[in-house]
């Protein structure tokens, strides 16, 4: 009797074994096989609910979780599918269906996409130990460390990216800004040639070796390179701000403006692509003494950015030029008119006019005398006299320069009248040598008197 229940009770055990490995061989990866399809079709919901049934009974089954994930991430639900990825690793179980590395990258791909950056980092690692050949682990890594300003580190695993790659363009592209950023010019040159050599349309490229020609006074090449860079709707407005910047550089003032006001049409206002725009237009103005059109581009930056670069600076400077027409006309006066103003404030100076050199159209050099005394053999003596109608500040070195042609234009005493101002260091040099120096405040009185 005992002998028949042992018998009954192994027939039953092996039963059971046989039971549980047809269901684990066929059975069930049949069904498995069938949610993956499941979530292939898109029926997300459902497979969702069979693969959570076959955890509970299962919770180490590895390609249950990572079906799981993929269902969820179908759904959008970030969350949770990292979470199921997780879980993969948990247990460590791979197979032809989960693969470690292929889990890795998924989820480091996750991590970067909701900024979780620390945690993509550190599967990326692993992933470079799993996959030591696979260059896009690497060029990862490099972009990350790009991101958070290491530079150095960026740097190292996009040369280890081309060394796996040498057609990595983008890591030729990432190397050509990491050496632009740290003043390298030829290297990065040498980058951007090689990421565009192999993709021509890489306009970003195109755009970044035309900043690094500017850099290297190379303008006609930059501005080609700017000029194919155009092609890309989301660098088209930085081209012409580019274009036009190099143009000035040049002293092709009129080119330089119709960049800037191209790119003005299409700026986003109050984007601070705008902003420059504006003020390099403006400054275009001011070089060709269009001062209403200069003010009225530095006003209009005012009213987005107050402290935009030195615009503040600019509207003081030119204050007088908005309440007063006699400091309005000198500024943008012709040359002719220019010159002739400056003799009358030389002679209402009650100088003598011996000679005068038009310096450019906002400088005039007049040498003029004075009697020493009342007697008709009295020695004349010489005076220099600058003017400038510009709203730069006059510097120590400037009359340092000027001080230096005292003796060979026999003079005895400068005289500076600028519309600008004076910085401190020139207003303390001028204090001890025979230099007078008239700001606008002081010019604004001389024009008064005629």
């Amino acid at each position: 009797m005992i002998l028949t229940y042992v018998i009954v009770f192994l027939f039953i055990l092996i039963l059971a074994g046989i039971i549980m490995y047809v269901v684990n061989s066929f059975v069930l990866p049949r069904r498995i096989e069938e949610i993956a399809q499941m979530i292939e079709a898109g029926q997300t919901k459902q497979a969702i609910k069979k693969l959570t049934d076959i955890l509970e009974k299962d919770d180490r089954n590895s390609y249950a979780h990572y079906l799981l994930a993929e269902a969820y991430l179908k759904e959008n639900n970030i969350k949770f599918a990292i979470v199921e990825y997780r879980q993969v690793f948990k247990y460590g179980k791979y197979n032809e269906h989960v693969k470690e590395s292929e889990v890795r990258a998924k989820l480091a791909k996750l991590y970067m996409d909701q900024g979780m950056i620390e945690d993509a980092k550190g599967e990326y690692l692993l992933l470079t130990k799993l996959e030591p050949d696979n260059y896009l682990y690497f060029f990862e890594l490099g972009s990350i460390y790009f991101r958070t300003n290491a530079l150095d580190r960026a740097m190292t695993f996009f040369k280890k990216s081309i060394a796996l790659n040498a057609r990595d363009e983008q890591s030729y592209y990432y190397l050509g800004q990491i050496y632009y950023q740290n003043n390298l010019y030829q290297d990065s040159k040498q980058a951007f040639l090689e990421a565009i050599k192999i993709e021509p349309a890489n306009y970003r490229a195109h755009y970044f070796l035309g900043l690094v020609l500017r850099q290297m006074a190379d303008l006609e090449w930059a501005i080609k390179e700017f000029e194919i860079a155009q092609k890309s709707e989301d660098l088209k407005v930085k081209c012409f701000l580019a274009k036009g910047s190099c143009h000035l550089q040049k002293g092709m003032i009129q080119k330089a403006m119709q960049e800037f006001e191209r790119g003005l049409k299409f700026a986003r206002k109050g984007s601070d692509t705008e902003l420059g725009l504006r003020y390099y237009l403006a400054e275009c103005c001011e070089k060709t003494r269009d001062l209403h059109s200069a003010i009225y581009q530095w006003e209009k930056i005012a009213e987005v950015k107050p402290n935009f670069r030195d615009v503040q600076a600019k509207l003081k400077n030119y204050a007088e030029f908005r309440q007063d027409d006699r400091i309005k006309d000198f500024l943008i006066s012709g040359l002719s008119q220019f010159e002739h103003t400056s003799r009358k404030i030389v002679e209402a100076m009650n100088f003598t006019i011996n000679d005068i050199n038009i310096i450019s159209d906002t400088e005039i050099e007049i040498i003029a005398s004075e009697s020493e005394g009342k007697w008709r053999n009295t020695r004349a003596t010489n005076r220099i006299v600058r003017l400038l109608r510009s709203t730069e500040t006059v510097q120590e070195k400037y009359l340092r320069s000027l001080h230096e042609t005292m003796r060979s234009k026999n003079a005895t005493r400068i005289i500076v009248i600028t519309t600008g101002e004076f910085a401190q260091s020139a207003v303390d040099f001028a204090n001890t040598r025979p230099i007078e120096l008239y700001g606008k405040n002081e010019l604004i009185s001389m024009l008064r008197k005629f």
